[in-house]
């Protein structure tokens, strides 16, 4: 028997939300693996016995492959729609010949001296088996039940399930299902239960999660947004490539559907006492944003898309239409919304099956937080057809924890990273505990323990009142299993209330499992006092049907069912919770006969009851003709205009095209929406593009872009003509006017990826006379329009296009110091391409411009006119003390470009000979310039990087790079940014330059105080995990959430742990010139506190 004390983490409460609720007790947080490391854990789950069965990721970020480390892939990546088309695409990138080009991209794992397919098969997921032999309440044996996991385009093992004697696990693309037949602890049968997920490489981690079973027993997980196209045995394929989803399917993985979609990254979910399902998603690591507490249901849509990611300093409608906050006045209806914004880092989530800790966290959820080490626990409070989250408080800090789950005994335990990214194949299994625990305890993990096939039925169905969730679960399945309808039904009148549920739930299954289903029973629930009662039966019902509603492109309704005439009656119900399901329920079975009760409802729904106005549209996607959606168009409501809208989204009607005419401005950009996002309506295009000439709305950015787009994807001489005389509105918003002369200057080579929303959409070449014939005669409108901007915009087409403009004219432009440094540039760039006799005049006199970007340009164009004189020129800007520094790095960059020469070359030699005496700021430039020419001189090195940035660029780095992504764990100010890491907003005046630059390089050597975890173990025994402090006159100092400081004598410390920093080295991500910009932005921050 072990001798340990329990291991405290300091756990201090705060006050719940509300006075009535009582304050938890402190929890005992114990390291239930002391004695072995859990290597890079991501996932746990248990089964009846307490054995834990724990995911370990080998793969992520090192076969399993990171966009952010491959941002050249984004426009292949996101052309993906399926696995297979990953696959072809590794399979012809990956190969021998290759290999020097895939040295950046993955390492040779084999050793073959090649990096190539091979080494992206070669490391494997793992399931280790973990258990407590000795009954002494800590693990002392691990082993490996399952590996061999190494497909070239395997994800990581992020998903667990422990379910009537097999387990599943998630590993894109396939979610497997194993089992130990002969009893020696390791899986001897594996089959692939479905497949189909993870289309793109995405972010790391944005993969499979959340194995559990489902009151239903349906296996759920969910998929991140590396998205999905799968195919179900039954053959109905589903599409979402670019979206996150929760997914479901029977334990012999037959009727796969997507349950809800438009997530990013839930990764785990929890299902409530009464099979409601919640979950906390991930941002999308944008300036502002914070994840999302949502009520997942089935069909929603939660409004995010993938590519969406990509969009960086531009439109954005994740950010810029308000997708990713509650709900507000104007939001897209396509959407549902979260419930309220929540913590960052969501990863573990789980719920008290009842008898659970004690009594004090029955009904509550628990979550973690990583990497910042936080765990919360809340309750929720039903508020109309939705939930709020109610009693909301942090219940630990210190110890990146990732998935959790109750085991058998009570207790709640988690897997942490031992020290997070990269992957260190260090970990551990913590757990949770009270002091007093519930008495119940120990009968629940009895009857969990023991063989139920044994027990009479009598006893069974008196399980189902248990008050224990995974009791009554396993008391429901047990029933189904002997097909004992006649049992379940008596327990729909006698049990108590969950009793009853459970026993509802227990039918459900077997109707599914029958080819005639008996919903006789259910329907003598409508009419039940209970409102839970009503809405379970309801529920129940409605899940038998709907597959077709989860497809990309739902059908028109056909066929009918008596059903409809029961259910009908409860879209009147005094409770919008049995409303609410009433509706879906109606939609899933999809009798065109409730289509005007559902237009009834639709018209009594409030536009802030954004759940019933979700049920209203499945409703109508189900039920209503497309006879009804025509005629909507001129509804005199705005909200029933919005429902038809996305109902004929969902349907890709091209009849959509209708409510581009609508009175209401929100529903004219609900229908723009529709026809141009996602999969298009092809139909439609026309019509929308032809709005941008008769439209209104002029200011609706939402509207305006996508009228211009739709022009842009049609890319006829009509559509040409209908954006350039657009761009000459002087009416219209000068950023929508300098979109439509973007989308010409694209006109005749599009891009990959769609200007609008980012997605793949790959349009031919056009011929360039096209546009010239379109722009023409609005140029003298644009020429001499009021906004310089125009002007200059216009400049550079007629530049590209070759369109000759009047010298006399330009020379003006050229000369006029009063005009925007772009303008003046495209202007001597024009007079450059028509070879100007006094070019070389205006030059020389540009290079005395006031504006730098001015003086670069003239130098640049001098270069290719006339060498010689830009080479003298160049060494004078170089030479010159009290230079632009920005110049003089312009000018040196030169030298490895245009001035490459053995001139060039010779000046190059002569600067780094004086490297010491240069300014700090022109450093890294020269050595890099000197590293390209291959020339004696220092290597380039990061103690070049402390001076010479632009704070501007380094500030648009730290908002919006993909793969740095500060915002995500830093703020700058009081709004933007995460808690995660130190708030900057002073660190100008905190740190200096050296300090920066060390804290970027080597978080690990510089971690501020509060921001690293840290366990210490004590020579009693006793462990102490929390936030490091600082270390000072023989002590050290941890702080538990509170706050509270807790100082403990370095002489009684047995061992610790470094202090943590989760925080990667900066200088693996960024190069030399993006630090240099980033501690030059950072040195900007001065703000006082």
């Amino acid at each position: 028997m072990k001798n340990f004390l329990p291991y405290l983490l300091i756990f201090a409460f705060l006050l719940p939300l509300a006075a009535e609720v009582p304050s938890p007790k402190p929890l005992q947080f114990t390291k239930w693996t002391p004695d072995f490391l859990v290597p890079d854990p991501v996932a746990i789950s248990f089964d009846n016995q307490g054995r834990a069965y724990v995911t370990q990721t080998q793969r992520r970020k090192a076969n399993d492959l990171d966009i952010r480390s491959n941002r050249d892939w984004i426009p292949d990546d996101l052309s993906f729609q399926s696995p297979d088309n990953k696959r072809a695409f590794y399979r012809k990138v990956f190969t021998p010949e290759n290999s020097d080009a895939n040295k950046h991209r993955v390492k040779d794992y084999n050793k073959d001296g090649k990096n190539d397919l091979a080494d992206l098969q070669f490391l494997s997921e793992r399931i280790h088996l973990i258990e407590d032999t000795d009954a002494d309440g800590l693990a002392d044996k691990t082993s490996i039940y399952a590996e061999g996991f190494t497909d070239e385009i395997a994800g990581i093992a992020a998903g667990v399930l422990h379910h009537d004697g097999d387990v599943y696990t998630t590993i894109v693309p396939d979610v497997w299902k194993l089992r130990d037949t002969n009893n020696d602890c390791k899986a001897d049968t594996r089959e692939i239960l479905a497949t189909g997920f993870g289309a793109h490489l995405a972010y790391a981690g944005h993969d499979m999660h959340g194995l559990t079973v489902g009151p239903d027993g349906r296996i759920y997980w969910t998929i991140g947004d590396k998205g999905l196209g799968a195919t179900s045995k039954e053959g109905h394929h589903f599409k979402y490539p670019n979206q996150g989803a929760l997914l479901r399917c029977d334990p012999d993985g037959s009727n796969f559907e997507v349950y809800a979609r438009g997530l990013r990254n839930v990764q785990e979910i929890a299902f409530d006492q009464f099979g409601n399902i919640f979950g906390v998603d991930n941002d999308s690591d944008r300036p502002g944003e914070k994840e999302r507490f949502v009520y997942i249901v089935q069909h929603m849509d939660a409004g995010w898309r993938s590519n969406w990611q990509y969009r960086q300093g531009t439109f954005n409608p994740w950010m810029d239409e308000n997708l990713s906050i509650p709900y507000h006045e104007g939001q897209p209806a396509y959407i549902l919304p979260p419930i309220s914004l929540y913590e960052n880092g969501p990863a573990g989530m789980a719920f008290n099956p009842g008898t659970a800790l004690s009594e004090e966290w029955k009904n509550y959820f628990f979550h973690t937080s990583a990497p910042n080490g936080q765990q919360w626990a809340f309750q929720v409070e039903q508020n109309g057809a939705a939930y709020k989250m109610v009693n909301d408080m942090q219940i630990g800090n210190g110890v990146p924890i990732v998935g959790i789950n109750f085991g058998p005994d009570g207790a709640l335990y988690g897997v942490d990273w031992g020290g997070g990214y990269p992957l260190n194949k260090k970990g551990a299994v913590w757990k949770w505990d009270v002091k007093n625990k519930d008495p119940l305890r120990q009968e629940t993990a009895e009857i969990l323990r023991s063989d139920i096939s044994s027990e009479s039925t009598d006893q069974i169905v008196k399980q189902l009142d248990h008050p224990d969730q995974r009791v009554r679960l396993k008391a429901q399945f047990e029933l189904v299993k002997r097909n004992l309808r006649h049992d379940l039904v008596l327990a729909t009148q006698q049990s108590t209330r969950l009793g009853r549920i459970h026993a509802i739930w227990g039918i459900g299954q077997l109707n599914r499992q029958s080819k005639s289903p008996n919903f006789k029973y259910l329907l003598g629930l409508l009419n039940h006092p209970d409102e839970e009662i009503r809405t379970q039966a309801i529920k129940t019902i409605g899940d038998q049907f709907g597959t077709q509603l989860a497809l990309h492109q739902a059908p028109a309704p056909s066929g009918s069912s008596s059903l409809t005439e029961s259910l009908i009656p409860l879209l009147r119900d005094p409770s919008d919770r049995v409303k609410f399901h009433a509706a879906i329920a109606l939609g899933n079975i999809g009798n065109p006969s409730a289509e005007s009760k559902i237009h009834e409802f639709s018209k009594a729904i409030s536009k802030e009851d954004t759940y019933l106005r979700h049920a209203a549209i499945v409703a109508t996607v189900g039920c209503a003709s497309d006879g009804y959606l025509m005629q909507m168009a001129k509804h005199e409501s705005d909200l029933v205009q919005q429902i038809a809208v996305v109902t004929s989204r969902r349907r890709a009607s091209p009849e959509i095209a209708r409510y581009l005419n609508s009175p209401y401005e929100h529903v004219v950009a609900e229908a723009a929406r529709a026809i141009h996002d996602d999969w298009t309506i092809p139909e439609a295009m026309p019509a929308l593009a032809a709005s941008l000439k008769t439209t209104p709305w002029i200011n609706n950015e939402s509207i305006i872009l996508r009228a211009i787009n739709a022009n842009f994807h049609l890319g006829t001489p009509i559509a040409a003509q209908r954006v350039a005389a657009f761009s000459t509105r002087t009416t219209v918003p000068l950023k929508l006017r300098l979109d439509a002369l973007d989308a010409l200057s694209k006109w005749t080579q599009p891009e990959k990826l769609d200007r609008v929303v980012g997605r793949y959409r790959p349009l031919k070449e056009r011929d360039p006379a096209i546009t010239k014939e379109a722009l023409s005669p609005q140029l003298s409108k644009l020429l001499t329009d009021p906004e310089q901007a125009i002007q200059s915009k216009a400049m550079n087409l007629t530049r590209s296009l070759e369109i000759e403009l009047p010298s006399g004219a330009l020379v003006l432009l050229a000369k006029n110091e009063k005009s925007l440094p772009e303008l003046r540039i495209e202007t001597l760039r024009a007079l450059q391409s028509q070879e100007h006799p006094q070019l070389q005049e205006l030059l020389s006199s540009a290079l005395q411009a006031k504006k730098i970007d001015v003086r670069i340009e003239a130098l640049v164009l001098l270069s290719k006119s006339n060498p010689e004189h830009a080479l003298k020129t160049a060494s004078k800007i170089l030479q010159n003390k009290d230079g632009n520094l920005t110049e003089k790095q312009a000018t040196v960059a030169l030298l490895t470009g245009t001035f490459a020469s053995e001139k060039g070359d010779q000046l190059l030699t002569q600067l780094v000979a004086s490297f010491d005496t240069i300014p700090a700021g022109l450093q890294l430039d020269l050595a890099e310039a000197a590293a390209i020419r291959k020339l004696t001189g220092p290597a380039p090195d990061f103690a070049h990087t402390l001076q010479g940035g632009s704070a501007a660029r380094g500030k648009d780095l730290f908002m919006n790079h993909l793969a740095a992504q500060c915002i995500r764990c830093h703020k700058v100010d009081k709004r933007k940014g995460s808690d995660i890491g130190p708030n900057l907003k002073s660190i100008g005046l905190q740190r200096t330059r050296t300090h920066l630059l060390q804290s970027l390089t080597e978080p690990q050597a510089v971690i501020t105080d509060g921001y690293g975890s840290i366990s210490l173990t004590l020579k009693n025994g006793t462990s102490i995990v929390g936030q490091f402090r600082k270390e000072k006159n023989g002590t050290v100092e941890v702080a538990d959430p509170e706050g509270k400081v807790t100082k403990v004598k370095i002489a009684d410390i047995k061992e610790r742990s470094p202090v943590v920093s989760t925080m990667p080295p900066v200088g693996l991500i960024l190069n030399k010139r993006e630090v240099r910009d980033l501690i030059e932005y950072l040195s900007t921050l001065k703000a006082k506190k």
